[in-house]
């Protein structure tokens, strides 16, 4: 099982599309990386990981559950 998981994960600000259809798992001990081109959705893709942003679409698994969004402070 997967420790985070994303499925299909969608997020636009107006008609300008950040993330479109992001699936990936990560698994303990993998050591992953977010690289990509100015404005290719990497800050979203972690904001959305943080709770500061929601997903317009799609399922964000925390150990097989759905991620609770609530305020970054929590």
């Amino acid at each position: 099982m997967a420790d985070l998981e994303f499925r299909d994960v969608h997020k636009s600000f107006g008609a300008v599309r950040a993330l479109g259809g992001v699936s990936f798992a990560v698994r303990e001990g993998e050591t992953h990386a977010c690289v990509g081109e100015n404005g290719a959705g990497k800050s979203t893709l972690l904001k959305i990981v943080a709770s500061i942003l929601r997903a317009d679409r799609g399922e964000i698994l925390w150990r097989g559950a759905p991620l609770r969004v609530g305020s970054p402070h929590d």
